[in-house]
C-alpha cells in the first residue's frame, strides 16, 4: 500500500512512503551506514522476502527518490496470554533530508503498521546509546522508558 499526502510547504508532507523492494538493497545499506551500521545484502534481500503479516519494511520517497526506510516487526509472544508488541529495528533519514519531519512520518507508519499486525506496544530496539540524540523525538512522539526496553509506546486501537 502507498500512502501519499498533498504537497504543500512541509517537505515531509511530500514524500511518499511505500513498502520496501529487493532493488532498495543499496539504499537501505547507504541508510544504516549513515547511522553507524553495516548490514549484509543478503540480509537485508532476506528480510525483504519476509512474512508481510508479521514484517515490514518501509521507505519513504521525495519525488521519486529514498531518503529514509524503517523496519517494524511483531515480536513473539513472552509468554500466553501476553500482550502483543512489536519492534521498530531501524528507522534512518538520509543525511541530506533530516529535521523535514520524515522520520515522523517514518515512525507514525510503522505504529499503523504494527496495529495492524495485531500488536499493543509498540518498542524501539534500536541502540539509545549509539544514538542519544534522538531520546527527545522518541518522547516527542509519545514513547517512555520500560524495564524490558528502552522506549515503549502503548498503541491504542485501531484508528
Amino acid at each position: 500500500m502507498t500512502v501519499t499526502q498533498p504537497a504543500g510547504a512541509n517537505r515531509a508532507a511530500q514524500v511518499v512512503l511505500r513498502p520496501a523492494r529487493v532493488s532498495d538493497m543499496f539504499l537501505l545499506m547507504d541508510l544504516a551506514d549513515q547511522v553507524g551500521y553495516c548490514l549484509n545484502p543478503e540480509w537485508i534481500r532476506t528480510r525483504l522476502r519476509a512474512e508481510p503479516a508479521t514484517e515490514a519494511h518501509v521507505v519513504a520517497t521525495l519525488q521519486d527518490i529514498p531518503v529514509g526506510a524503517a523496519h517494524v516487526y511483531l515480536s513473539p509472544r513472552q509468554a500466553p496470554g501476553s500482550a502483543v508488541r512489536a519492534s521498530v529495528t531501524a528507522l534512518a533519514v538520509d543525511e541530506d533530508h533530516r529535521a523535514e519531519r520524515i522520520g515522523s512520518r517514518l515512525l507514525t507508519r510503522c505504529e499503523e503498521l504494527a496495529r495492524q499486525m495485531g500488536a499493543h506496544t509498540l518498542e524501539i530496539v534500536i541502540p539509545t546509546r549509539r544514538h542519544e540524540d534522538l531520546h527527545e523525538f522518541w518522547h516527542h512522539h509519545g514513547y517512555a522508558r520500560d524495564g524490558s526496553s528502552p522506549f515503549v509506546k502503548v498503541l491504542g486501537a485501531r484508528p
